[in-house]
C-alpha cells in the first residue's frame, strides 16, 4: 500500500488571524469617525443659542379689518 504524507506548511493559519486584525482595525476605525460626525466630537455637544426677536416688530391687532387698495384708474383713451 501506498504511503501518503500530508504536511502542513507553517504560517498558513497566521494570514487568517490578520485579517481579523485588520477587520477589528478598520470597525474600530469607522466607529471613531462616526463619533466625531455625529457624536459631536471634541466639541462636548456644545450649542449655540441663536435669539432672532426684533425689537419693535409687533402683529396688527386683530379688531383692524384688512385694507382695500384704492381702485385701478383706467388709461387714458
Amino acid at each position: 500500500m501506498a504511503d501518503v504524507q500530508i504536511s502542513n506548511t507553517p504560517g498558513t493559519s497566521d494570514s487568517g488571524s490578520s485579517s481579523w486584525v485588520w477587520a477589528i482595525v478598520v470597525l474600530v476605525l469607522l466607529a471613531l469617525v462616526a463619533w466625531f460626525v455625529f457624536g459631536g466630537g471634541m466639541g462636548g455637544g456644545d450649542s449655540t443659542d441663536i435669539d432672532i426677536n426684533t425689537p419693535g416688530a409687533t402683529p396688527p391687532p386683530a379688531s383692524t379689518p384688512p385694507t382695500t387698495p384704492p381702485p385701478a384708474t383706467p388709461p387714458p383713451a
